[in-house]
């Protein structure tokens, strides 16, 4: 009974690291980090509204309404930023069916950018 009780933790234990393998293909952490080394002097010509915020090891998430009215989600290096604050933004590089092992979550599409800006106005 012991051995079988024991082998019913390991396959749950083996179970749970199946589940938090992103799908195949999926960026790493370091492809993500490389995607965000733009030039630091990118002017920030996107402004958007704070939806949502998802703090992570590294990064902070962000779901933002664009000018149009569109919802995006954004990738930045970790920052604390409201809901609700207004951003400033600039260009970044798109990840389609981003996997986040930490929060066990894919976004559908997510832009990693290297900088946002609290906006004031």
């Amino acid at each position: 009974m012991r051995l079988l009780t024991n082998m019913c933790w390991v396959l749950l234990a083996w179970s749970g690291i199946a589940l938090a393998e992103p799908p195949p293909g999926h960026p790493s952490v370091d492809q993500a980090k490389q995607a965000m080394e733009v030039p630091s002097n990118e002017p920030l010509n996107y402004r958007g509204q704070v939806l949502q915020v998802i703090q992570s090891n590294d990064y902070t998430y962000l779901e933002v309404t664009s000018g149009e009215g569109k919802k995006l989600w954004l990738a930045a290096p970790r920052t604390e930023v409201a809901p609700q604050a207004w951003i400033r933004y600039g260009n970044g590089t798109v990840m389609h069916n981003f996997f986040s092992r930490k929060h066990q979550r894919t976004f559908d599409e997510v832009m990693f950018v290297e900088r946002i800006a609290v906006d004031g106005n």
